[in-house]
């Protein structure tokens, strides 16, 4: 697909009268070759002019060294006539823009000097992909009447575009396009151009943009007309069109907002190439499309049109290439690509419908369109088959037929495919066994991607491919048991990804051979054993080096990878032993680094400080030992510590305050002590911040609600902190998950706490896609879509159980303030928290009664309010909770009927009203029994028998712990803190 040649082919179709008017003109130009013995010397004021303009110009370009010597004529770049030795043309172009020429010598720069009025008979002047940044369209360019030719493209000049530019009424070709900071009021200026043929003002801003056409159609002779991306917002009617010579129109990349105007149909004589892309249109695609007989390149991609494609596209006899990508368009595609297609199978080469919601089944008669290239059609609804027939599409290079819901086995046809190079049919329901047969001629094959499919890859070990690969794609395919022996053949692999592939055994050794190219290893989710593979550095440079071999049955020490990895995933396995020592020093390059989940010992080296590119540090689930580094501050553009569970004791380093680019923390579970650091102050940016399970202790810092405002996660739950909850917390608006659990907490609850906006539904739609800005809370360094991104994880008590939450954790509300000793009432303001899923507050001294507006916590799916002191009535509102389904409101001092209805008649195990005697009604004994219950004694001693039972389970416990901890306080005094702990958490609980 060579959209470029396509183009200049259509402008020198074109444009033959003016190419010939140009070979004219040339044969009237001293051509600087020195052939001529009597040549005539130019005129001195016009060198004069030109000495002029090189003086104001800067830069190291070659052309400007042959500016010596007597004859002007003969000077690189400026052409005079044989008869006058007028200087009629001036071409300092450039050969590429400067902002692409990886040297920039060429480049001219400066200004535009006024000496060029001393050239009265110019009339070419092109000084095209130069670099006069700063400088501005001089206005006396439009002094110069001869001018027929002017090219200013592609030169960073800025300002506004002089009117005067409008005085050139010899002009027929005029290039301002490609200059981003230039802008005009209006085009009215070329209006008054009556012979202008080709127009370009592309990337500039046209700030009154509303008559802009009827501008145009002052130009009877147009041919080339470019106008993208010059922030168009207005698609005006034409009554009549005057450039009915228009061959190439080209206003993508704009917003008009509108349908595809119905003038367009009045150049069907002319037009070759029709490029609409990115315009924000709306409504379907007219049938009148199918009268610009012409037109060789259709491009209405990026935009909003709706319907289905139209059937008179098939009798475009000359159509060449049709983009529709990104749209909305639906229906199947028989009616133009099926069996009643018409001459635009014999024309088109490319053919991209991607992105929409067309369906139906692929048409059999796309096997008669030999000529097509390129087939894009993924992303779409397609079912059924591939057909056989798609093996007589003989000049087919791509093939995307990815995120579709094709089914079916993959035809054998595919094979006869000689040409192909690129096969994508990832992401459907593909099924059956592909094997050596289905690439017998496909020797071109450099990009393959299967994955997504129930397929199996099947192939004799012996077979030797004809063809070299550069992506191998077959993620979730059957491809084992054994790690495919044909890939031993593919010496050039940039990209191999076979996770979740049914391989098991050992990677070969042969392996270490072929990795000298592989920049992107995915292997996880296999049964891979031994240990891990040995790989060679890159032979070429890559952007990035990813390696991911997680959640295998790898086994044994961890051993560097190559230098320049940068990203390395070994997590879920069984190594173990040290980290190497050298490791920081060894791969300095790393910006990702993941060995959670094995069972790596010992201290944490410190040449890891080494690493100073590490975006993702994640260590957790070891059993890792000792004090954290000192080294933090040599982590600049760390933005994710995983630490958690692991051995680690010791303070919290001040140097993690260093970490300004941190967003999540997770230091859980280890057997940490100490105060939180006020250094963490710094940490402005910080979204997850875990602490839990730990032995620090002292008053929750006030700085994080005052200073770290961005949290979304604060769990410090299970350490010893003391004293109330600071108001501050209440700042938090970002804050959608609290665990404060087991601490040693006091006092009444801030009714502040209610105000935490992320917790409430709202209007807000800043506060609602906070997480969406992180990529669910992913992380990827690099900005690939990758398996290798670091997924946020975290562990929380809910409905009385453990549980991880991963990728839903973007969705999780939750507040857990258990086993405290928080007093006085549960605030009715946390009643306006209405997204709040899970809610727990038991094991503390709340007293009161339940806050009748429960009802609020509509989204409500566990409540805990055990083991306080709360009295009253359940109130009714608690029956519209309709997700509700945990419920535990033991050991209060609850009374009267238990109410019925919605969710909460669902919920009838008798435990969850445990311990409040005088509660009465489904599913414990009816209120009338109650009235008639036994004496006042009798029932006081049956709560003394239910207290006894109680407390004698307790001590029973208590008892262990302390014959446990007299066992451990020889061996390690951090267990002696955590069992003290437990036994003060215990004793709060009595």
């Amino acid at each position: 697909m060579n959209i470029f040649g396509e183009v200049m082919g259509v402008f020198v179709g074109a444009f033959g009268s003016l190419l010939l008017l140009a070979f004219i003109q040339s044969s009237l130009l001293i051509t600087c070759t020195g052939a001529d013995s009597n040549p005539i010397r130019c005129i001195s004021i016009e060198k004069e002019a030109l000495l002029q303009f090189k003086e104001s110009l800067t830069g190291l370009s070659s052309q400007l060294s042959s500016w010596v010597g007597k004859d002007c004529c003969s000077w690189v770049g400026v052409s005079c006539s044989n008869i006058t030795a007028h200087v009629l043309k001036l071409d300092l172009h450039n050969s590429v823009p400067c902002d692409i020429d990886p040297t920039g010598q060429s480049c001219l720069g400066g200004e535009i000097n006024q000496s060029l009025l001393g050239l009265s008979h110019l009339s070419y002047l092109d000084l095209s992909n130069n670099n006069f940044s700063g400088a501005e369209i001089p206005s006396f360019l439009g002094s110069l009447r001869n001018l027929e030719y002017l090219n200013l493209s592609n030169t960073l000049l800025e300002g506004r575009i002089p009117q005067q530019l409008g005085n050139l009424s010899n002009l027929r070709f005029l290039d301002l396009g490609g200059s981003y900071k230039l802008s005009i009021d209006s085009l009215y200026f070329v209006s008054t151009l009556p012979l202008l043929e080709f127009l370009d003002l592309s990337e500039l801003r046209i700030v009154n943009s509303q008559s802009w056409l009827q501008s145009i159609n002052m130009l009877p002779s147009l041919i080339h007309l470019s106008l993208d991306d010059c922030g168009l917002s207005h698609m005006p009617i034409l009554v009549s069109v005057n450039f009915t010579s228009l061959a190439f129109l080209n206003l993508g990349d704009n917003n008009f907002n509108s349908a595809i105007p119905s003038w367009m149909s009045n150049i069907s004589n002319s037009i070759e190439y029709l490029d609409l892309h990115y315009d924000a249109l709306r409504g379907s695609i007219p049938t009148e499309i199918g009268s610009l007989k012409l037109l060789r390149i259709l491009d209405l991609s990026f935009n909003e049109l709706e319907g289905r494609v139209p059937e008179t596209l098939r009798d475009l006899c000359n159509l060449e290439e049709l983009y529709l990508r990104v749209n909305k368009l639906t229906g199947d595609i028989s009616g133009s690509f099926g069996n009643r297609s018409g001459c635009i199978k014999q024309s088109l080469k490319v053919l991209d419908l991607c992105y929409n919601g067309l369906e139906g089944e692929m048409p059999h008669e796309l096997g008669e369109f030999k000529n097509v290239e390129d087939l894009h059609l993924s992303s779409n609804s397609f079912h059924g088959p591939i057909p056989e027939s798609i093996g007589g599409m003989s000049s087919l290079r791509e093939l995307y037929l990815f995120g579709n819901k094709l089914n079916g086995s993959i035809p054998k046809s595919l094979g006869q495919l000689s040409n192909l190079k690129h096969l994508h049919v990832r992401n459907n329901s593909l099924s059956g066994v592909v094997s050596e047969l289905h690439f017998s001629k496909l020797a071109d094959l450099v990009d393959l991607q299967l994955g997504l499919n129930s397929l199996i890859f099947h192939a004799d070990p012996k077979w030797i491919p004809a063809f070299q690969l550069l992506v191998v794609d077959l993620i979730s395919c059957n491809v084992g048991p054994q790690f495919p022996q044909w890939l031993k053949t593919q010496a050039s692999i940039l990209s191999l990804a076979m996770p979740n592939a049914s391989i098991s055994g050992s990677i070969p050794y042969w392996f270490e051979e072929i990795s000298v190219t592989i920049g992107y290893l995915d292997l996880s989710y296999n049964q891979i054993t031994g240990s891990l593979p040995r790989m060679k550095a890159l032979v070429y440079t890559y952007p990035y080096r990813l390696i991911s071999l997680k959640s295998n049955k790898l086994e044994g020490p961890l051993i560097p990878f190559p230098s320049d990895t940068n990203v390395l995933d070994l997590s879920d396995n069984l190594l173990g032993g040290h980290i190497p020592p050298s490791i920081g020093n060894l791969m300095p390059e790393l910006a990702s680094l993941s060995v959670s989940s094995n069972m790596l010992h010992g201290e944490m080296p410190p040449s890891l400080c080494q690493m100073r590119y590490l975006y993702i540090l994640d260590l957790s689930k070891n059993l890792l030992s000792g004090r954290l580094l000192e080294c933090w501050s040599n982590f600049q553009n760390l933005e994710v510590l995983d630490l958690g569970n692991n051995n680690l004791s010791g303070d919290i380093p001040l140097s993690f305050g260093s970490l300004k680019k941190l967003k999540s923390l997770h230091i859980q579970s280890n057997t940490l002590q100490g105060n939180i650091p006020i250094s963490l102050s710094a940490l402005h940016g910080l979204t997850i911040l875990h602490v839990g399970d730990n032995l620090f202790a002292g008053f929750i810092p006030k700085w994080i609600g005052e200073n770290l405002t961005a949290l979304g996660v604060l769990d410090i739950h299970s350490n010893m902190f003391e004293g109330e909850v600071p108001h501050q917390l209440c700042n938090l608006k970002h804050l959608r998950v609290l665990n404060l659990a087991s601490n040693d907490l006091i006092g009444e609850l801030p009714a502040c706490l209610g105000n935490l906006t992320s917790m409430q539904v709202s209007n807000n739609k800043a506060v609602d896609d906070f997480w969406e800005k992180f990529d669910s809370i992913d992380y990827d360094p690099f900005q690939v879509l990758s398996p290798l991104m670091y997924k946020e994880k975290l562990l929380a008590i809910i409905k009385g159980a453990e549980r991880e939450y991963t990728s839903t954790l973007q969705f999780l509300f939750s507040m857990d303030l258990s086993e405290n000793g928080f007093t006085g009432r549960i605030p009715k303001e946390l009643m306006s928290l209405s997204k709040l899923q899970n809610l727990n507050l038991s094991g503390n001294k709340f007293v009161g009664e339940i806050t009748s507006n429960i009802g609020n916590l509509k989204w409500l799916e566990s409540l805990d309010l055990s083991r306080n002191k709360l009295s009253g009535t359940i109130p009714p509102s608690i029956a519209q909770l309709n997700y509700l389904n945990h419920l535990n409101l033991s050991f209060n001092k609850l009374s009267g009927p238990i109410p019925t209805g919605n969710q909460i008649q669902t919920l009838n195990d008798k435990s969850i009203y445990l311990g409040n005697i005088y509660l009465c009604g489904s599913p414990l004994r009816s209120c009338e029994e109650l009235s008639e219950s036994e004496p006042q004694g009798d029932s006081k001693s049956r709560l003394k028998d239910v207290s006894i039972w109680f407390f004698c389970g307790l001590m029973n416990g208590f008892t262990i712990a302390f014959v446990g901890v007299c066992v451990l306080l020889h061996y390690k005094q951090s267990w002696m803190l955590r069992v003290m702990r437990t036994i003060k958490t215990r004793r709060r609980q009595v």
